[in-house]
């Protein structure tokens, strides 16, 4: 039987670092954060892009930003990102907001390099939008751009339950070239807070992305 004194040491013992450090060098990253709960995923990925050194084309659904005011007490906006994340003082990424009704936006130009495309959280509207190639919106049409041009497009679904409707259109985004990764974050870990779990999912997308590039340090 386990002493007071046991779980205690348990309670009290340090967490792994969950993110590793991947070689960004300036690369082009889409991020969009859709307003399904969980806005901590999508912040958590926005950091693990800024200390890994890419640049970021920031896409926010109207919806988001209430779950991340709401759930994290962020208003994430230009004149906002240095405080909430002050690694960029010490980082190389650049953070370009985009408009998500912006349809004829620069990063569809063909001088514009982009690496890859995450969806963190992505609700199941947007990943049924995806999957059907509706292009309604800024988000559905860089998703479709991305698969279309053999780039890294990478979901992270949060929602439960799930119903046949939408494991189809899971298969659909895999069967098109996507990456899904539920937001179902492992506890082996010992994660100490929500940002943890969050780091979790990150780390797990940065491994999809980067397809090998760890930064050795």
């Amino acid at each position: 039987m386990s002493t007071t004194e046991d779980i205690e040491t348990i309670s009290q013992t340090e967490t792994k670092p969950i993110t590793r450090m991947y070689r960004g060098d300036g690369k082009n990253v889409i991020l969009a954060i859709t307003g399904t709960s969980g806005a901590i995923y999508g912040l958590r990925m926005l950091r693990t892009l800024i200390i890994n050194d890419f640049n970021i084309d920031l896409i926010l659904t109207e919806y988001a930003n209430y779950t991340l005011y709401r759930e994290c007490g962020v208003e994430l906006k230009q004149n906002t990102i240095q405080s909430i994340f002050p690694e960029i003082m010490i980082h190389k990424s650049q953070i370009k907001f985009h408009n998500n009704l912006d349809i004829k936006s620069e990063i569809f130009l063909e001088t514009y390099n982009i690496f890859g495309m995450i969806i963190s959280p992505c609700s199941t509207d947007y990943l049924s939008g995806i999957a059907n190639g509706s292009s309604r919106n800024l988000i559905e049409k860089a998703a479709d751009w991305i698969l279309s041009n053999n780039k890294t497009l990478i979901l992270i679904p949060r929602e439960t339950p799930v119903n046949k409707i939408y494991l189809k259109n899971m298969l659909s985004i895999l069967e098109a070239g996507g990456f899904l990764v539920p937001a179902m974050p492992a506890y082996d870990n010992s994660p100490k807070d929500f940002n943890d779990l969050g780091d979790y999912i990150a780390e797990k997308t940065m491994s999809i992305l980067m397809r090998g590039e760890t930064l050795s340090i």
